[in-house]
């Protein structure tokens, strides 16, 4: 099961580069629809993460995850030199193993065989891939997804299969960081909800009630709450309204349409209640996340 569960994660690559950035780098509150993978290979800076509060040094050798959706805050304080890659990583059901596992990590390159090299090879099949925009204050995602997948028709499919063989490489040693009992909680999680996460992510739009999701993973609702809250690390609705205002978020960042759309998109008819759980939720409001979505 664990090996299926690793085969069906569909891992996109959005972004790769090796650049510097100075003082101009430093954002508060940013959470992205994507994954962001560092490596850092000279100067220094800081990555602050907000739940569980926990600083992260940016220093040459060291390989820095921040998951999708994941609250940091982004400083330097002179300059560093870092390769970055933007990625997504969705199981079927919907589902981001990398979030569900928890906030940002570290690891120490050489210690798990990773080198420049292997990024330099994912550059070389994957020209093109750098920020167009440079400007902070405008906003990046949608150009980035839509050159993305221009990119992708390209490829070859040998291409395809060494990139995603690659970022692979370069993932795994992130799990290597969380304990054995937590990743195995969390895969056994999403084996045993599988149905469940596949209708919560197919209903994103409709109001998503406990006794129906416990009815379809044919348990107890008081017994469902507690295994789902012990396996994925958050009670059912709580789970639910995260996924909901992921959801939002990447409508923000995607289109255009208004807050009162956005909010229907996610099963909420009352706009207010919608910005207020929003902003619990990311700590922003929602039209102060869609201004504030910049390059970082």
């Amino acid at each position: 099961m664990l090996k299926r569960l690793l085969d069906l994660i569909e891992i996109d690559l959005l972004n790769i580069e090796h650049y510097r950035v100075h003082t101009e780098w430093r954002h508060r509150n940013v959470s992205s629809p994507y994954s962001r993978l560092y490596l850092i290979t000279g100067g220094e800076g800081f990555i602050d993460c907000h739940s569980p509060r926990r600083t992260i040094h940016l220093i040459p050798g060291r390989m820095v995850l921040i998951p999708c959706f994941t609250r940091v805050d982004l400083f330097c304080p002179r300059s560093f030199d870092h390769y970055y890659i933007h990625l997504t990583t969705r199981l079927p059901n919907g589902t981001d193993l990398l979030t569900t596992l928890g906030c940002g990590r570290e690891v120490a390159a050489r210690e798990h065989g990773i080198s420049r090299k292997l990024f330099d090879r994912l550059r070389a099949i994957n020209p093109g891939r750098e920020l167009r925009e440079r400007d902070a204050n405008q906003p990046i995602y949608r150009s980035v997804l839509n050159q993305s997948r221009r990119l992708d028709q390209d490829k070859t499919a040998a291409q395809h299969l060494e990139t995603n063989a690659l970022l692979r490489l370069l993932l795994a040693p992130f799990l290597s960081v969380h304990s054995p009992s937590s990743v195995s909680n969390t895969l056994e999680g999403l084996r045993r909800f599988d149905r469940v996460l596949e209708h919560i992510q197919q209903n994103l739009a409709s109001p998503i009630a406990l006794a129906e999701l416990a009815e379809l993973a044919e348990l107890n609702a008081a017994y469902f709450s507690d295994l789902f809250g012990r396996l994925m690390g958050l009670p059912p609705i709580q789970y639910v309204n995260r996924r909901k205002m992921e959801h939002a978020q990447t409508l923000l960042l995607t289109t255009d349409r208004p807050l009162k759309w956005v909010a229907r998109q996610c099963g909420f008819d009352d706009e207010f209640y919608f910005s207020r759980l929003f902003k619990k939720i990311t700590g922003l409001a929602p039209a102060h996340y869609r201004r504030q979505a910049r390059l970082t």
